[in-house]
């Protein structure tokens, strides 16, 4: 996290010797307080060895700098647009009201303010002196870091020649937990004693291509190597390894789901056991420990250890719950039917990437372990979303946000069929005032390869040139029910994202 290495970096007096104080607020942890209370109070309770120091620290507010972290990961409102209320460091308001103050500068203006924050949540640029996008490592560190890795050099190498040859990966890397992932994910391919990577068309001797791939098999490997401890021998074949953590992977992405609607990120021993979860065993590979001050006591909590982790395990348990055999009640709505639009616009965009990367693999076969059997070969699913997305396309105009995260969609999808059908559509992008990552630019440029139109909008000419990308397709038919259980996530799931009813074709 790009916190730790702020504070360590001004604790070892290489940066930021301006400050005699840095406090880090995490607004995952935020979340826990509820009632009322006063910055100071606060930060007495997140900093007791300073509690004495901070009617000192607050005399000379210019030396004291604020680093909040993770505004995407925050449950509570913001109104940036409200007027200013009359607070100072003993004036007890919501933590979010507190919050918000510390940003607009209405309380302490001369102390400095950092926020991080996902780039698909937007706050005001008017409040800020300065607005960047963190890249992470650069290409020589990509590099160090998977030699470090890897106690084998001949696989650190295949491995980063690997992520060097894939533009996915290699954008994906240059953010430290996802290099972190792939490396993690890529082991169980690369180790001596399988088969090169071009000898089979499986993914099982197939390293992984799509983000939802990396965490996929990021997820195999981690139950396999560390929650199976050693019940799982290296040959032993997918399916049977993800057989043994069926159980434990359904409770844990019933947590992942249900509270990621809330925009729950955090969770007591209670809510771990409502879900059958124990921190322990397979558990303890995804969820961290948290031992947390609130109030004068220390509050025991839990979370995965990334946001993306349980937007990943969410949609996995989501693909309509037919991996597990647990279809949702007929009687009832689907749960993200019954959310906010404007709460989850931005933050279920990530889920339903994972969502269309993880249907992608039930089409193709790679969720064995986890399906009770087979199903029905009947209905054409990726043609029928094929024309789904293309109707997304040709009768609406979408926001960029909105527009974008299609791309990302058929990007993790990843099925020529589908994309094929609908990239002819775009004819506009509006991409205006956008801050592209290159991840956002490698979705686009998977998408539009497909496009034979020159793409404008406004003044902004783009073209984007065919190179030779090696796609196939997967022309597996299956059952009318397997697509109404598809259509009801996708159609819940997208009309929050574009605050509109969606109904798939057919």
């Amino acid at each position: 996290m790009i916190f730790i290495v702020l504070v360590y970096e001004w604790a070892i007096g290489k940066t930021m010797r301006e400050f005699t104080c840095i406090f880090d607020l995490r607004f995952r942890e935020l979340n826990l307080i509820e009632a009322p209370l006063s910055l100071l109070e606060l930060l007495g309770e997140r900093f007791r060895y300073l509690k004495a120091a901070l009617p000192d620290l607050f005399t000379s507010p210019s030396s004291l700098l604020f680093i909040l972290d993770g505004l995407d990961e925050f449950k509570f409102p913001l109104d940036w647009s409200g007027p200013d209320k009359n607070i100072d460091v003993r004036s007890q308001v919501p933590v979010s009201e507190l919050m918000l103050a510390l940003i607009k500068g209405s309380l302490l203006p001369e102390a400095s303010v950092i926020l991080t924050t996902r780039p698909s949540t937007q706050a005001p640029k008017r409040f800020f002196q300065r607005c960047c996008v963190v890249l992470g490592f650069e290409e020589d560190q990509v590099k160090e870091y998977t030699t470090k890795f890897y106690k084998d050099r001949e696989v650190a190498e295949k491995v980063y020649n690997y992520i060097l040859n894939n533009d996915n990966l290699f954008v994906l890397s240059f953010i430290p937990l996802y290099c972190y992932i792939i490396c993690t994910a890529m082991a169980e391919f690369f180790s001596q004693g399988y088969p090169d990577v071009g000898d089979s068309n499986s993914l099982e001797l197939n390293p992984p291509r799509t983000i939802s791939e990396v965490y996929f098999c990021y997820l195999f490997t981690a139950v396999k190597h560390h929650a199976q401890r050693g019940s799982a021998e290296r040959g032993t074949p997918r399916s049977e390894v993800l057989s043994l953590a069926k159980q434990q992977l359904t409770n844990l992405g019933k947590l992942a789901y249900e509270n990621l609607l809330q925009k729950k990120i955090m969770f007591s021993r209670a809510d771990l056991e409502s879900f059958g979860v124990t921190p322990a065993d397979l558990q303890t590979t995804f969820l961290c420990h948290i031992l947390q001050p609130l109030r004068e006591e220390t509050v025991e909590m839990f979370s995965f250890f990334h946001l993306t982790v349980q937007e990943h395990l969410a949609a996995l348990y989501s693909l309509d719950f037919w991996c597990f055999g647990i279809p949702p009640p007929s009687s009832t709505a689907a749960p993200l039917q019954n959310t906010d639009s404007t709460d989850k616009l931005e933050s279920l965009q990530m889920f339903t990437r994972f969502f269309m990367g993880m249907l992608r693999a039930r089409l193709a076969g790679q969720l064995d372990g986890l399906v009770m059997c087979p199903m029905e070969r009947a209905g054409g699913v990726p043609g029928r979303l094929g024309l789904w997305f293309q109707d997304q396309f040709k009768g609406r105009k979408l926001k960029n946000r909105a527009a974008l995260n299609l791309l990302h969609c058929l990007m993790e999808f990843h099925t020529k069929e589908a994309t094929s059908m609908a990239a002819p559509e775009i004819k506009s992008l509006n991409l205006f005032k956008m801050k592209l990552s290159v991840v956002d630019c490698a979705a686009m440029h998977y998408v539009l390869q497909f496009s034979p139109h020159t793409l404008q909008e406004g003044e902004i000419q783009i073209e984007f040139e065919k190179s030779g990308f090696k796609l196939s397709g997967w022309p597996m038919p299956f059952g009318v029910e397997f697509f109404i259980a598809c259509q009801s996530v996708l159609t819940s799931c997208f009309s929050i994202l574009f605050q509109s009813e969606i109904q798939l074709p057919g």
